[in-house]
């Protein structure tokens, strides 16, 4: 999610007629229009003088990286990397150029999150320490580079699995809002980005508490989220509280599932939902795969709750629309993830059915996937199917004692892990190697 909006509003506000000349107004367009004003921006640098190139530079970056984050497309990402790039060049202004150099720095920690690339999160982070050390920074500039570390160190935190950065992590998340909030008090301004702070710092407590099993953590999240959703207005920030609203929806979904509470799970399913239906399809299709998928999850985690086996055939069609708005953007990091779950979802189906013909189709329909995969330009896919392979062996194991279905899975289990870790993939190669390890265990 973005959150230096703040820095669109003091260079593109009322320097020029356009539909995004204001950083809250930008949630107001969808990807195509946005898509065709970032084209547009290119003629205002051309027709500027030089003295403004460098601030119209920054804007085009800016909607170019809005753009990326809500198609998931690396080409515009690049092109916003250059434009900020170029930016940092040709600023003739100190307060520019600190202007571009942020906005660089945000590019990476958004290449980052959606890539999974980790070079670029360490980029970003000695970027911000270079601005530090040779900017003269305002109090503004100071909390923007503070909620990049913030969210820096909240990845780093939840992929390592150490709390002790998770909470160090959000004790930043803490002060930058703290900052944020008396800085709009006094100037009206910086709201969009108190709020994405405070919904980054709840994905770190959602993130921390599935990994701990920790209630606490998950109920604080949906608490700071209910008491933030209502400040926002759905019709003038749809994205914002989109966002809001599905994370809020997973905590509840969370909680109910640790707690054994169906209604807190069915509630937390129709916030999702809700969050979904609101933000359509060509305004942000990226949000939209992402509220699908967390969708799914809950209905799966439902269904499971509710002992209906309806519920998960639900799951299954969420996760294939899901999947189908992934379909464009190959290279994301959370597309496997999706397709993991799906399978995920097909399997457990199976599993409670608990008959031989029931696992026989789970077997058909993933061998059926695979058949369609081309493992040298897909690998993941191809891989996170394998993993959802083993599982119907094992579980097939259980229930006929044939021990061949062992070997298959121990099979199917190591060429996934071996994609999972030449990719990066760290969760999931966890949950190929666990597999592994549990079947050694039985022997």
């Amino acid at each position: 999610m973005q959150f230096e909006r703040d820095l669109w509003r003091r260079f593109g506000r009322n320097t020029r007629a356009t539909i995004v000349a204001d950083g809250e107004r930008i949630e107001l367009v969808d990807a195509g229009a946005l898509a065709a004003e970032a084209a547009a921006a290119s003629l205002a640098i051309h027709q500027a003088s030089d003295r403004e190139r460098g601030a119209r530079l920054v804007e085009q970056a800016f909607m170019l990286r809005e753009l990326a984050r809500r198609t998931g497309d690396a080409a515009i990402l690049s092109r916003a990397a250059h434009t900020a790039e170029r930016a940092v060049k040709l600023a003739m202004d100190q307060r520019v150029r600190v202007a571009a150099r942020l906005e660089l720095a945000a590019i990476g920690v958004l290449t980052a999150d959606l890539f999974g690339d980790e070079q670029a999160a360490e980029a970003a982070s000695m970027r911000t320490l270079a601005i530090e050390t040779e900017e003269k920074l305002t109090p503004e500039d100071r909390v923007l580079i503070q909620g990049v570390r913030a969210r820096l160190m909240a990845r780093k935190a939840v992929a390592d699995n150490d709390l002790n950065v998770a909470v160090e992590a959000a004790g930043m998340f803490d002060e930058a809002v703290s900052v944020s909030d008396e800085r709009f008090r006094h100037t009206g301004e910086g709201r969009i980005f108190a709020a994405n702070l405070r919904v980054h710092r709840a994905e770190l407590l959602i993130g921390f508490g599935l990994q701990l099993r920790e209630t606490n953590l998950l109920r604080q999240a949906e608490t700071d989220l209910a008491q933030l959703i209502v400040r926002i207005d759905p019709d003038k920030l749809p994205v914002t509280w989109a966002r809001t609203e599905s994370l809020r929806g997973s905590a509840l979904a969370a909680l109910g599932s640790l707690d054994g509470a169906p209604d807190r799970i069915a509630a937390g399913t129709a916030a999702l939902k809700a969050a979904a239906e609101h933000l359509p399809e060509g305004h942000s299709p990226l949000d939209s795969a992402r509220l699908t998928h967390s969708y799914a999850v809950a209905l799966a985690t439902l269904g499971e709750a509710c002992d209906d086996d309806h519920l998960f055939d639900t799951a299954v069609s969420a996760f294939d629309v899901a999947l189908a708005l992934f379909a464009a953007t190959p290279d994301l990091a959370q597309r496997p993830i999706c397709a993991y779950d799906r399978a995920c979802a097909v399997a457990r189906r199976a599993e409670r059915r608990g008959d031989v013909r029931a696992f026989a189709y789970a077997e058909r329909a993933f061998k059926a996937e695979l058949t369609v995969i081309d493992p040298s330009r897909d690998p993941l896919s191809w891989a996170v199917i394998q993993v959802a392979l083993a599982r119907v062996y094992l579980s097939r194991a259980d229930l006929t004692g044939d021990n061949g279905e062992n070997g298959r899975a121990a099979m199917a289990l190591s060429e996934a892990l071996e994609v999972f870790t030449e990719r990066g993939l760290r969760s999931l190669a966890d949950v190929a190697l666990t597999s592994l390890e549990e079947m050694a265990a039985r022997v």
